[in-house]
């Protein structure tokens, strides 16, 4: 009896950590353009653009115009994960916010991993 409690009570706390992260949003400062660098990605993923909405994330490729968006999406207080389908990949992207103008995390998928290097255009200063 004791560990159903325990079990339930475990349970109501990650509901609860997983709605309250489901409906965090990206603070405005950081919302915008941010273009960046993947070093070791597959040729054509190694340049683009992430664009950072409210409560979704859209990341697009120098060599297309498609924006891939956020299958789901969780925010930190200093960090931004979000998953998307590329391709017909899944990317998790796990990125640490340094400061207003840098950003820097990693994609991972089935076939490998890479560093993001990631700043803000120009012109969303």
């Amino acid at each position: 009896m004791k560990c159903k409690i325990i079990q339930i009570s475990f349970l109501a706390v990650a509901i609860f950590l997983i709605s309250h992260s489901a409906n965090a949003q990206i603070k405005e400062t950081y919302l915008g353009n941010w273009k960046f660098e993947a070093p070791t990605a597959p040729d054509g993923f190694t340049y683009g653009t992430i664009i950072l909405k409210k409560d979704s994330v859209l990341t697009t490729f120098t060599d297309g115009d498609y924006r891939f968006p956020s299958n789901w999406i969780i925010v930190r207080t200093d960090s931004v994960m979000y998953e998307s389908d590329i391709d017909g990949t899944t990317v998790l992207f796990s990125l640490k916010i340094v400061d207003k103008l840098n950003i820097k995390g990693n994609a991972v998928w089935s076939g490998g991993e890479t560093l993001m290097i990631v700043t803000r255009k120009e012109d969303q200063k």
